[in-house]
């Protein structure tokens, strides 16, 4: 016999809003924790998640702060803030282009 998928259709809304509201929830879950939290298959994760335009991604640091940097820092933000002092919209500049 063949399924016509009927009951598919009919949880399907709501498996999506499970699935979005899963990532909303937890920006780091995995794919793979979304599909079991939910018992749906790991591909229906990806298949929403790419219709919604959404991309699973994992942080990964790169990137460490040494003791050695906070000088620099420093003097960093002795200098944005002496252009705030000559140029008061200095910061629109620079986050804009």
């Amino acid at each position: 016999m063949h399924d016509t998928g009927r009951g598919r259709s009919v949880r399907m809304p709501q498996i999506v809003e499970d699935i979005l509201q899963g990532v909303e929830d937890r920006l780091d879950i995995s794919t793979r924790e979304v599909s079991r939290a939910l018992n749906v298959p790991h591909s229906i994760v990806w298949r929403v998640l790419r219709d919604e335009k959404l991309h699973p991604y994992h942080v990964q640091k790169v990137q460490a702060l040494i003791p050695a940097d906070y000088a620099p820092r420093v003097e960093f933000v002795r200098w944005f803030l002496r252009q705030l002092e000559a140029q008061p919209d200095f910061s629109a500049h620079v986050i804009h282009g």
